[in-house]
């Protein structure tokens, strides 16, 4: 399978709740099959703590969040955030959190 990776973050909405930024479902390129969602990092400091199921959209389990950089975030001078790349199987018509 050819896959095809691409940064959707420009054409996702951004909500802004509490302060924080969490990319919702992104509308899909075509000929893409990864998205990368991003959130501001909580105040604990740790990204196993994300638990907003929002994010777990087209049945995507909880999870799989890196520390990473949020350009957005801090109103525009970046801050740290949350990361995690899903990814689209076309033979089961699934998402999953990219390992």
């Amino acid at each position: 399978m050819n896959i095809k990776r691409a940064m959707v973050i420009g054409t996702a909405s951004v909500l802004a709740a509490g302060g924080a930024a969490a990319m919702a479902t992104p509308a899909m390129a075509e000929g893409t099959s990864d998205v990368v969602q991003a959130v501001a990092m909580p105040a604990s400091g740790s990204c196993t703590a994300i638990s907003q199921a929002d994010l777990n959209w087209a049945g995507v389990p909880g999870g799989g969040w890196t520390a990473g950089w949020g350009d957005w975030l801090n109103g525009g001078k970046g801050g740290k955030a949350c990361v995690r790349t899903l990814t689209y199987t076309e033979s089961t018509g699934t998402w999953s959190v990219l390992a």
